[in-house]
């Protein structure tokens, strides 16, 4: 465990716009105390990813990305707290969630769903998901004890019971959760609706037809989903809706740069049921081009 001590601490680049070298290593360095006081076996640190060891001499990781935004937002005298909380949050749970999955009547109050870009984890086919967002997954998931279980493929068929409806009772369960609307205008002319929770703000967005119609402009839905804390959606009921994006775009990098649970820069269309994206193009000169979705042009350009 020393040695690991005495590894060089290389900043990651996808924290580089967070925090600098030095307070990166301070960080580090009290993550691995932390987890020392705890019992847990470092075996390395690399990028974000702090791997330690289980049972049987199988390996666990410890991802930083999270809790590294949340201590850069507390004071100095809450950082170390806010390090203890979120590794005592993560104990070991492997006895419950063998018995979550021999109940199902009593698992299923726990199902919800996360999204989370199709690329975030290496091994996404070990777990249940669906495919509703274009780049994005919908992961199935149990909230137990202040932890996400991701609901695993090899063990989801000793519930019995089809995926579909698992996905259903899942959505549900959102509704159990306090979901804070806010309606913000930006320049004075466009009306956006945030939503505000801690982990299922973007995964809400998925009963938007029963809980959201609100947001739903003669044209549609647009969709940013930088958080999973942090949904803006913009009832399209105008042609301009490049300038919308435009003009909260800077809003929504922002809540994607500094707040935890950082999901996609991408703005979706949402109309009749599905879910499309506004390609993304970076120029020569590093601008980047963002283009309407073509159904979405065609029922512009028809009214």
């Amino acid at each position: 465990m020393f040695n690991i001590f005495k590894k060089k601490t290389i900043l990651p680049e996808d924290y580089s716009n967070l925090i600098d070298e030095k307070a990166y290593e301070i960080f580090l360095q009290k993550c691995l105390l932390t987890l020392k006081a705890l019992g847990y076996k470092v075996i390395s640190f690399s990028n974000g990813d702090i791997v330690y060891e289980i049972e049987n001499s199988q390996e666990g990781h410890f991802y930083l990305d999270n809790l590294l935004r949340i201590y850069i937002q507390v004071n100095n005298k809450e950082q170390d707290a806010a390090i203890q909380t979120h590794f005592t949050k993560l104990k070991d749970q492997t006895k419950a969630y063998a018995y979550l999955y021999k109940d199902f009547d009593y698992a299923k109050q726990f199902l919800k769903i996360l999204l989370k870009a199709d690329d975030i984890l290496p091994n996404n086919e070990d777990f249940v998901y669906q495919k509703n967002y274009p780049n994005l997954l919908t992961f199935l998931v149990l909230d137990f004890d202040d932890q996400f279980h991701y609901v695993e493929k090899s063990k989801v068929h000793l519930w019995k019971v089809d995926e579909i409806q698992l996905f259903e009772i899942a959505k549900n369960n959102l509704r159990n959760e306090e979901i804070e609307i806010k309606q913000y205008t930006f320049e004075d002319k466009y009306d956006v609706f945030v939503l505000l929770n801690g982990d299922f703000s973007s995964s809400y967005t998925l009963i938007i037809e029963q809980d959201l119609d609100f947001t739903i402009g003669q044209f549609g839905t647009l969709i940013a989903l930088p958080t999973k804390g942090t949904a803006f959606l913009y009832p399209i009921s105008v042609a301009d809706i490049l300038d919308v994006i435009v003009t909260i775009y800077p809003a929504v990098e922002q809540c994607f740069d500094e707040d935890p649970g950082n999901i996609s820069l991408d703005f979706f269309w949402y109309f009749n049921g599905q879910y499309e994206y506004f390609k993304k193009e970076i120029n020569d000169d590093g601008t980047i081009s963002i283009s309407t979705p073509k159904n979405l042009a065609k029922v512009l350009n028809n009214n």
